[in-house]
C-alpha cells in the first residue's frame, strides 16, 4: 500500500472537469493555428493532412493510457519527476527534474510569454518597440530590455502570483481561458461548415501514395508531437486531484480525445477552405482558410483568438511546473523552502516564485531559444523514459496497487516509447552537435544531485511505499 506523507499537506481539491480543461488547456497553444502550413509544405495531401493529425492524437493517447496507470498508482505532485525516480532511482528523476526546471517548463513559460507579446502586439503595436529601456553588458548573455520583453515578464510575474494565492484561482481561470479557445474553435468549425465559402472538391485526391515516403511522413508528423504536447499537464498536480484513482485516468482519456476530435475537425475546415496546396508554407493557415471561408480579412478575429489560446497554455504551465520542484525539495534534493506550502493558500509558493524567477531571466538574457533548441532531443528522450516506467515497475513493484492498468499492455506504451527514440535517433542524426549540447547540459545535473545527497538535509522519499 501507498502511504503519502509529506505531500498530504496539498489539498485535493481539483475535480473532473477542471482536470480535463487544464489538459486540453496546455495541449491546445499555437500549434492548431500554425502547424498545417507546415504539414502540408511536406505532405501537400489532403488524407495525409489528415491521417498525420489523427495519428499524433493516438500517439498522445498511447502516453496518455500509460499515464492514467502511473499517475493513479502514484497519484502525488511531480508527475514525471516521480514515476522516473520510482522505476529508475533518485539520479534519474533528480536529472529529470532538473531538466524540467531548467528548459522544459522554465523555457516554456518564457516561450509563451514571448509568443504572448507578439500576437497583443497586433493590437497595442507599442509592445513592437525596438527601443531599448535598459540593457547590461554582462558577458555571454547581454541583457537588453524593451518594451515587449517588459510586457512579457509582468505576464509571467501576474500569473505566477495568481497561482500563489491559490489553486482554486488558478483553476478558475484556466477553465475561462480554455472554454474560450475550445469555444472559438467550435464556433470557426460550425460557422465555416454552415456558412463558410468552401469546397468539397478541395478533398480530393484524398490520397496519392506515390508521394508518400517513409521519411516524408516522419518529416510531417515531427509539428503534430508539438501541437498535442501537454497531455500529461494534470499528472504534475496528482497531488491535489480530488478522487485521483478515478479522475486522472479519465481526465487524461477524455483531454485527449476531445482535443484530438477538435484538431481534425478544425483541419477540416481548413482544407474545405483551401486547397493544401495553396497551405504550403503558410505560417498563420488558420488565418488563410477562415479569411477565404468568411471572405473577409480575419487577422484580428484570429490574432485574439490565439492570444487567448496561448494565455491558457502559458497559465496551465505556470501552473504545472512547480509541483515538480516541491516534490525534489520533500525529497531533500532542491532548496527545503521549496518543499513548504503557503499556510494560508495552500500552494507551493516558493516554487513558484523560483520558476518565475528563473523565467524572466529566461527572457532578459533571450536564452530561451538556445536552450530549447540544445535540450529538445533529451526533453523527448525523457519522455520516452517515463512511459517506459509503466513496464519497469510492473517488474520492480508488482505489489503497487493498480486501480487502473493500461489498456494494450505491453504494446501500448512500446509503441510510444518506440515512435520518441525513433524520433530521438532523427534528431540526434540530423543535429549531432545540439544533441552532444543537450545530453551535457542536462548532464551537469550529476554533480548537483551528489553535492545535495552530501550538503543538504537527509529526507525520506516524499511518500513511502510498504507492502
Amino acid at each position: 500500500m501507498v502511504i503519502a506523507m509529506a505531500q498530504q499537506q496539498l489539498k485535493r481539491q481539483i475535480g473532473l472537469f477542471s482536470a480535463v480543461m487544464l489538459i486540453a488547456g496546455d495541449m491546445i497553444g499555437t500549434g492548431i493555428f500554425i502547424s498545417t502550413g507546415v504539414i502540408a509544405e511536406t505532405l501537400p495531401l489532403p488524407g495525409g493532412v489528415l491521417l498525420v493529425w489523427l495519428l499524433g492524437g493516438l500517439l498522445a493517447l498511447t502516453g496518455a493510457l500509460t499515464f492514467a496507470e502511473l499517475s493513479a498508482s502514484l497519484p502525488f505532485a511531480g508527475g514525471d519527476y516521480i514515476y522516473i525516480r520510482e522505476a529508475y532511482g533518485r539520479l534519474m528523476g533528480f536529472l529529470s527534474g532538473w531538466s524540467s526546471f531548467l528548459v522544459t517548463f522554465s523555457g516554456a513559460i518564457a516561450f509563451l510569454a514571448v509568443s504572448l507579446n507578439g500576437f497583443m502586439a497586433f493590437f497595442f503595436p507599442v509592445l513592437r518597440s525596438e527601443t531599448v529601456i535598459f540593457s547590461l553588458a554582462i558577458p555571454w548573455v547581454p541583457i537588453t530590455a524593451t518594451a515587449g520583453t517588459i510586457f512579457a515578464i509582468v505576464v509571467v510575474l501576474v500569473l505566477s502570483g495568481l497561482h500563489c494565492l491559490g489553486v482554486r484561482q488558478g483553476t478558475m481561470v484556466q477553465n475561462i481561458l480554455t472554454i474560450l479557445k475550445i469555444g472559438a474553435l467550435l464556433a470557426i468549425i460550425v460557422f465555416g461548415v454552415l456558412f463558410g465559402k468552401g469546397d468539397t472538391a478541395h478533398f480530393t485526391p484524398l490520397f496519392d501514395w506515390q508521394k508518400i515516403s517513409f521519411s516524408v511522413f516522419a518529416a510531417a508528423f515531427i509539428p503534430v508531437i508539438f501541437a498535442y504536447s501537454g497531455w500529461n499537464a494534470i499528472t504534475y498536480i496528482a497531488g491535489e486531484v480530488k478522487d485521483p484513482e478515478k479522475n486522472l485516468p479519465r481526465a487524461l482519456l477524455f483531454g485527449v480525445l476531445i482535443v484530438t476530435a477538435l484538431y481534425l475537425a478544425i483541419n477540416a475546415v481548413y482544407i474545405y477552405a483551401v486547397p493544401v496546396t495553396e497551405m504550403k508554407g503558410a505560417l498563420r493557415v488558420s488565418e488563410v482558410a477562415t479569411t477565404a471561408l468568411f471572405g473577409y480579412q480575419t487577422s484580428a478575429l484570429i490574432t485574439a483568438i490565439i492570444t487567448i489560446s496561448i494565455l491558457g497554455a502559458l497559465n496551465a504551465v505556470t501552473m504545472i511546473g512547480p509541483r515538480i520542484y516541491y516534490a525534489m525539495a520533500q525529497d531533500g534534493v532542491l532548496f527545503k523552502s521549496l518543499s513548504r506550502v503557503h499556510p494560508r493558500f495552500g500552494t507551493p509558493s516558493s516554487a513558484i516564485i523560483l520558476q518565475a524567477t528563473w523565467a524572466c531571466l529566461l527572457i532578459l538574457t533571450n536564452t530561451w531559444g538556445t536552450l530549447f533548441t540544445y535540450v529538445s532531443v533529451v526533453i523527448t528522450l525523457f519522455s520516452a523514459i517515463t512511459v517506459g516506467s509503466v513496464i519497469v515497475l510492473r517488474y520492480k513493484r508488482p505489489e503497487l496497487k493498480r486501480p487502473y492498468k493500461v489498456w494494450g499492455y505491453p504494446i501500448v506504451p512500446l509503441l510510444f516509447v518506440l515512435i520518441h527514440l525513433w524520433i530521438v535517433w532523427g534528431s540526434v542524426t540530423e543535429k549531432p552537435f545540439e544533441s552532444l549540447v543537450g545530453v551535457v547540459i542536462v548532464a551537469v545535473g550529476i554533480p548537483i544531485y551528489f553535492i545535495w545527497k552530501t550538503v543538504g538535509p537527509a529526507q525520506k522519499p516524499s511518500f513511502a511505499s510498504k507492502a
